[in-house]
C-alpha cells in the first residue's frame, strides 16, 4: 500500500509538472499572395484545402506584397506594412509561405503535406492568450504571454496583427474569397519589445485600435505572435478563437469518477460537461504506459480493457480544457 501511495503521489506531481511546462505550439503560417497573381489563384486553393484539415492547430495570415503587381487591392490598403512584412523574408515573388518563421522553398504545392505534418503536435514554453473587447469602431486586444519553461536568450518582439478572417471579393486573378487578410500591425511593424516573464508568470500587453473604413467589423480579429528577431523563429502565436488552454497559474489535475471499479471488460469515465478528450493514457504501477482504446459519448468515456492484465492502473486524460486523473483496478 505504501508503494501504491508513493507512486500515486509521484504520478500526480509529474502530471502537474507536465501541465506547467508544455503548451500547444500552433503552426504559424505567413502566406504571401497577391490579388492579381494568376499563379497565386492556381496554387492557393490546394494550400487552403491542406490547412483546413487542422483548424485548431494552425494560425494563418495572408500578406499582400507589391509583387508581381503593385495594384493589388489588399496591398494598396496598407502599402507600408505589407511591404515591410514581405521584407523580413526578402519576398520577390508570390505565392510563398513561411512556417514558424522559416520560408519554405518555392514550389507547387506551396505547403507540402509532409512539411506541415512534421510541424504539427509540437509544444512551446510560451503560451499566448488573446482577449478582445470593444464595440463599434473602437477595439481593444489584451495579450498575455505565459512563460511555462526556459526560453533561450534572444531579441524577442511581440506582434499583434489585425486580420480580416474572410473577405468575399472577386479579384482580377479570379479568387472570390480571401482568408485571414492582414490589415494592420499593433503597435506597428517594429513590434513591441518583449522580455519573457519569469517561469510561472506572464507578461501582459494591451493594444487599442480603430477599425478602418471598408473593414467588416464582424470578421476582424487579432493574431498575436512572439518572434525571435535574430533567428526569425516564431515561438508561438495566439488568437481569441483558440481552444482553452489553462495557464500555469490556473492549471490543475482534476480527479474523475470511474465505474465500475474494479472493472473487467470496460470502464466508464465521467468528464466535466462539454469536455472533449484529446488523449487517454494508462500507466501500470511500474510507470509503463499501456494501451486502452476509448470512445467518447457526450462527456463520458468508455475504455476497452480486454487487452489489459489484471492489476492497478493510473489514468491520465488530456482534454481541451484540462488534465484529469484517476485510479482503475482491472480484474
Amino acid at each position: 500500500m505504501k508503494k501504491l501511495t508513493l507512486f500515486l503521489n509521484l504520478f500526480c506531481f509529474s502530471l502537474v509538472l507536465m501541465a506547467q511546462s508544455q503548451a500547444p505550439r500552433y503552426v504559424f503560417l505567413e502566406h504571401f499572395t497577391n490579388s492579381r497573381c494568376s499563379i497565386c489563384a492556381s496554387r492557393n486553393p490546394a494550400f487552403y484545402n491542406t490547412i483546413d484539415d487542422y483548424p485548431t492547430q494552425i494560425h494563418h495570415i495572408s500578406i499582400h506584397p507589391p509583387v508581381p503587381y503593385s495594384n493589388c487591392v489588399f496591398y494598396l490598403a496598407n502599402t507600408q506594412e505589407n511591404s515591410a512584412w514581405a521584407g523580413w523574408y526578402n519576398i520577390f515573388g508570390t505565392p510563398r509561405v513561411a512556417l514558424n518563421g522559416t520560408l519554405i522553398p518555392a514550389g507547387n504545392p506551396l505547403l507540402p503535406v509532409a512539411t506541415l505534418q512534421n510541424a504539427l503536435n509540437q509544444t512551446s514554453n510560451l503560451h499566448l492568450k488573446v482577449e478582445e473587447s470593444g464595440s463599434g469602431a473602437n477595439r481593444t486586444a489584451t495579450v498575455r504571454v505565459y512563460t511555462l519553461g526556459a526560453i533561450p536568450a534572444g531579441n524577442y518582439k511581440l506582434f499583434a496583427a489585425v486580420a480580416e478572417k474572410k473577405i468575399n471579393l472577386q479579384t482580377p486573378n479570379g479568387e472570390p474569397v480571401h482568408h485571414d487578410v492582414f490589415r494592420d500591425m499593433l503597435p506597428d511593424m517594429n513590434g513591441q519589445n518583449f522580455t519573457p516573464a519569469a517561469q510561472g508568470n506572464f507578461a501582459e500587453f494591451t493594444f487599442n485600435y480603430t477599425l478602418a473604413a471598408g473593414w467588416n467589423a464582424d470578421e476582424i480579429y487579432v493574431l498575436a505572435f512572439v518572434k525571435n528577431m535574430g533567428t526569425g523563429e516564431v515561438l508561438n502565436s495566439g488568437t481569441k478563437f483558440d481552444p482553452v488552454f489553462t495557464s500555469v497559474q490556473e492549471q490543475a489535475v482534476q480527479n474523475v469518477n470511474i465505474w465500475p471499479n474494479p472493472a473487467t471488460g470496460r470502464a466508464l469515465v465521467q468528464l466535466p460537461s462539454q469536455e472533449i478528450a484529446e488523449a487517454v493514457e494508462l500507466f501500470d504501477l511500474s510507470g509503463r504506459a499501456v494501451r486502452a482504446p476509448f470512445t467518447q459519448s457526450s462527456s463520458t468515456l468508455e475504455l476497452a480493457l480486454d487487452g489489459l492484465s489484471g492489476g492497478v492502473y493510473l489514468i491520465k486524460i488530456t482534454g481541451k480544457s484540462g488534465v484529469y486523473q484517476g485510479k482503475l483496478v482491472k480484474q
